[in-house]
This record gives structure tokens, sequence and C-alpha cells, in this order.
């Protein structure tokens, strides 16, 4: 399998113009919202990843 190089500091860089570019518009309490929400979204999405690593049976 081939090996994957993962430019962290482009992908850091990336994220954050994209967000700068999103959120420039906003007040300090619509960003704060965003960020929650975003995380919220996140943590939701994990718990989902976590229970299904849970139903799966494990090999070995």
């Amino acid at each position: 399998m081939a090996e994957q190089k993962i430019d962290a500091v482009k992908m850091t860089r990336s994220i954050r113009d994209k967000n700068y570019e999103r959120l420039r518009h906003l007040s300090r309490a619509e960003r704060l919202a965003f960020y929650r929400e975003q995380a919220r979204l996140m943590n939701a999405k994990a718990a989902t990843l976590i229970k299904a690593e849970m139903a799966t049976p494990t090999q070995g």
C-alpha cells in the first residue's frame, strides 16, 4: 500500500482561510454561535461513529 503524506500546515491554513472568508462579516456572537454549532455537530457525529464501532463485532 502506498504511503500517504499529509501536509498539516497546508491543511490548517486552508481551513483557517475558508473559515475567515465565511465568518468575516459576522459579529463576535455570531462567530461563537457558528463554532458552538460545529462542535455540537462533530460531537454528534463522533457519538454515532462510536456506537457503530461498538455494534460491529471485532475480528481476531
